[in-house]
């Protein structure tokens, strides 16, 4: 006889093997500037040093209707650094994320480290990237709405929060050129399985394949536009994102994208995929001496599905650039030959 729990968001545990039918993966909508979290390539390849925070809060203002804790939207934060390496001729680069993700009563973190080594290709450079480090998910026992109160599988739920961490590895290439980039890397290389305890649980962490891509169009002295597409799958849900930036004066930002996922779908439960819809609205500011910090904010507007959420997402993003410490510039030679103003004229 089947033991089954239904959770208030997106999780089923029951008797049989559990396999997950969704993207594992957070999803951001600024991913024009995310390649850190989804390419261990880009790591250093920009030849500055980096850090960069992204917050998102999705379906805002969503419900349950159900009165067990834990029906909140998702929220999803990531903090990602980045810098250029000094060795084998600065042709080396490392970086790291953060993650923290929640959906509703399972709580995902992970913290990776990434390196890289840079080529030369014509006017760009091409990196090739390792990143590794340690997954973990949780699940709250309490935040569940049950079917059967004495499923044994949730009275040791009720106990605590159950985690597991796994090793978590992942590849990339990036190649950055003046005028364009593109990006390809593979996740979740152990294809890690979490059981929490329990022989009858087995979720699977699935491979991840991230294509990303975008050219610059100079328009002017002033605007540059950039067409960009990001792509996403684990093989069962594919994930499409096409838009563009409008860059004015290398300050001002402003684009549109649209986000469409398309994912298998079980016969029985009335065709083969589906599809999620999101029109994407992005602004944003650079501040500060030279540009060093960026400000952005993006706001999505659901087009379909909407009886299982509410229709706005918001996100927002801050990037700062620091100098490499190891090319601070040296202090300018003063002697009196070259220093004439440092006398008073006779």
């Amino acid at each position: 006889m089947k033991r089954k729990i239904l959770l208030v968001v997106l999780f089923l545990v029951s008797a049989k093997v559990y396999k997950a039918q969704a993207q594992q993966d957070a999803q951001f909508s600024h991913y024009a500037f995310n390649s850190m979290y989804v390419n261990p390539g880009f790591a250093g390849i920009e030849g500055n040093t980096r850090f960069t925070g992204i917050f998102r809060r999705q379906w805002l203002g969503y419900a349950s209707s159900s009165d067990v804790e834990g029906g909140n939207s998702p929220t999803s934060t990531v903090i990602t650094g980045s810098s250029l390496l000094p060795f084998f001729e600065r042709r080396t680069g490392a970086g790291f994320h953060f993650l923290y993700d929640t959906k509703g009563p399972v709580r995902t973190s992970e913290f990776q480290l990434s390196g890289a080594y840079h080529f030369k290709i014509g006017e760009g450079k091409l990196g090739l990237g390792l990143r590794g480090g340690v997954y973990n998910q949780a699940i709250i026992g309490d935040w569940y709405k049950v079917i059967d109160q004495n499923d044994p599988i949730y009275q040791a739920l009720l106990n605590g929060t159950a985690s597991q961490m796994k090793l978590d590895l992942a590849v990339g290439a990036f190649y950055n050129h003046p005028k364009y980039y593109v990006g390809v890397s593979m996740g979740h290389l152990p294809r890690s399985k979490f059981s929490y305890g329990f022989d009858s649980i087995s979720s699977k962490l699935s491979n991840h394949l991230y294509v990303t891509g975008g050219y610059h169009f100079k328009l002017g002295t002033s605007l540059v536009l950039t067409p960009n597409a990001f792509f996403q799958t684990d093989l069962n849900q594919y994930t499409f994102l096409l838009g563009g930036l409008a860059t004015y004066n290398d300050k001002f930002w402003g684009g549109v994208s649209v986000r469409q996922s398309i994912a298998a779908r079980d016969i029985d439960q009335g065709g083969q995929t589906y599809s999620n819809d999101d029109v994407i609205l992005l602004l944003g500011v650079s501040l500060l001496k030279n540009n060093s910090l960026r400000i952005g904010y993006a706001f999505d507007f659901v087009t379909s599905g909407v009886k299982a959420k509410t229709r706005t997402s918001h996100e927002i993003m801050l990037s700062y650039v620091i100098p490499v410490p190891w090319e601070i510039p040296k202090p300018p030679v003063r002697t009196p030959r070259y220093r004439h103003e440092e006398y008073d004229e006779e």
